[in-house]
């Protein structure tokens, strides 16, 4: 990946697309020493999970790399993406010469205008504002994340960003209901790329701006974890919290483990199970609970 923001994009888009379809990221180009930000192929028994990720969902109607840029890409940063993208779909149609064709997707945060000349791109017939669409012979679009409508259905796209873009988006995102599909899948790769940016020290001005606009919700994160815990009893509350992020990102909890995070009643193992539910993988999940005794009392 190019800079910090760049990968924040990427797990974002590996946390949305995986639940409905295959994603490789840093995925490797055959017979070339590069690597496409996402590759996704689409599993058309989950097609009906693209619908709650707005823009987003409508990207991964077919197979497709996701170059995302949180600044502006230059021509010669497109023209490698094109190349990547041409690699993968000979690849590609190797594999299933029947399937549609893959689609290439850049995402910048400016207007890149010798990219869109280059491409001879034009509006997207029946999309957004902001979405150029390149020659049909190779399936090549450019998104424009700070020319996207601000929009619910925009927001996960627009969290790829950088700069004003990005700080819009979470705005947006912290207005979002508890139960908005969007925070179960974005909230964990937030949080996660602000605790490392906080662990390693702001780089950048930019990187101190995303510091202080995701305060809040670091704050409303804790704050719902506590509201849930003083309505339902405080040790049922944040189990029943965790257990509610698991699913949300990965699916159902299996009962093993669903049983030992409610007979947990140690408040800051618990606490700490509610954080990593919403920003570890599944397999951390599970490690956590394996290594703590089993439902001590708080």
């Amino acid at each position: 990946m190019r800079n910090r923001f760049d990968r924040l994009a990427k797990d974002i888009a590996q946390e949305g697309l995986t639940p409905i379809g295959k994603v490789v990221t840093s995925a490797e180009v055959v017979g070339e020493a590069q690597h496409a930000d996402v590759w996704y192929e689409p599993d058309p028994a989950r097609a009906s999970g693209r619908e709650r990720l707005g823009l987003l969902g409508r990207l991964a109607a077919t197979a497709c790399t996701i170059e995302p840029y949180s600044d502006t890409p230059s021509a010669d940063e497109a023209r490698a993406c094109v190349e990547k993208h041409l690699a993968l779909w000979r690849s590609f149609a190797a594999r299933d010469r029947a399937a549609e064709p893959p689609f290439l997707w850049v995402l910048s945060t400016g207007r890149p205008a010798a990219v869109l000349d280059g491409l001879r791109a034009e509006p997207m017939a029946g999309w957004p504002a902001g979405v150029y669409e390149g020659p049909s012979l190779l399936r090549t679009a450019v998104v424009v994340l700070g020319e996207l409508p601000r929009v619910r259905s925009t927001v996960l796209i627009r969290l790829m960003g950088g700069g004003r873009v990005l700080r819009e988006a979470i705005e947006d995102f912290r207005q979002l209901p508890e139960d908005a599909p969007e925070r179960a899948i974005a909230l964990g790769p937030l949080l996660r790329f602000r605790a490392e940016v906080e662990e390693r020290g702001p780089a950048t001005p930019e990187e101190e701006e995303f510091v202080m606009t995701t305060q809040e919700l670091v704050e409303q994160f804790i704050e719902q974890g506590r509201t849930q815990g003083m309505a339902q009893g405080m040790a049922q509350g944040i189990a029943q919290g965790a257990i509610a992020l698991y699913e949300a990102r990965f699916g159902p909890m299996p009962p093993s483990v669903r049983s030992a995070v409610e007979a947990m009643r140690d408040l800051p193992t618990l606490r700490t199970w509610l954080v990593l539910a919403g920003t570890g993988t599944r397999e951390e999940v599970h490690d956590a609970l394996a290594a703590a005794p089993p439902g001590r009392s708080s």
